[in-house]
């Protein structure tokens, strides 16, 4: 009978076990750690969640709805006319809830709009005349007016200063906007909705 060579084995301590297991458990824990922070950090400074309240948004957006926002492009200032933003209407008189507002961009910096005949008017820097915006995204037959608060303030025909949007919401006759606030600075702006996630049934990029 062949002897068994004694270096074949290795003698395992009940000790040296206990210490694979510890270490074991703590590369999870700093697995865990690491996807915790990375999706801290995720929330904090490239998305968020944000719930839609209301209806000032009709037909593209329902009370009850649920979008994702891109916080990186308001680092930049990086907004286009028709952005659905996210806004912070916190001390600004004829505003008087805590929830952030959802709206639409429709006046960009140094541009003068005007609202008249249930419709947009825009004046670009630089041009002499003004346009009829094209607005696509509201329902038929919706007319833009701005009501004797905005005219008391000059808000039916304003020139934006170099850090000032014009937003609305699509659904025009329910809106509190510009219209009544007045212009949105940059900093007033928390992000750019990008994408519907609920309900399910509407799941659609913005």
């Amino acid at each position: 009978m062949k002897k068994h060579d004694k270096s074949e084995y290795v003698e395992v301590k009940p000790g040296d076990r206990k210490n694979e297991i510890i270490a074991s458990i703590l590369d999870w824990l700093i697995a865990i750690a690491i996807g915790v922070l990375a999706g801290i950090l995720l929330v904090v400074f490239v998305v968020q969640r944000d719930n839609v309240y209301g209806d000032s948004m009709v037909p593209n957006l329902r009370d009850g709805y649920i979008v994702m926002t891109d916080k990186v492009s308001t680092y930049f200032d990086n907004y286009h006319r028709g952005d659905i933003v996210i806004l912070d209407g916190e001390d600004m008189e004829g505003y008087n809830h805590d929830e952030y507002l959802i709206k639409r961009i429709v006046g960009m910096p140094g541009e003068t709009i005007r609202i008249a005949d249930g419709h947009v008017y825009i004046r670009e820097v630089g041009a002499a005349d003004f346009y009829m915006l094209d607005e696509p995204y509201l329902a038929d037959g919706v007319e833009t007016y701005v009501m004797s608060w905005g005219f008391e303030r000059g808000y039916n025909e304003v020139t934006l200063g170099p850090d000032e949007y014009y937003c609305m919401g699509d659904n025009r006759p329910v809106s509190n906007d510009s219209r009544n606030l007045g212009p949105f600075s940059s900093d007033r702006i928390k992000g750019i909705a990008f994408v519907i996630i609920y309900p399910f049934n509407a799941f659609s990029l913005i």
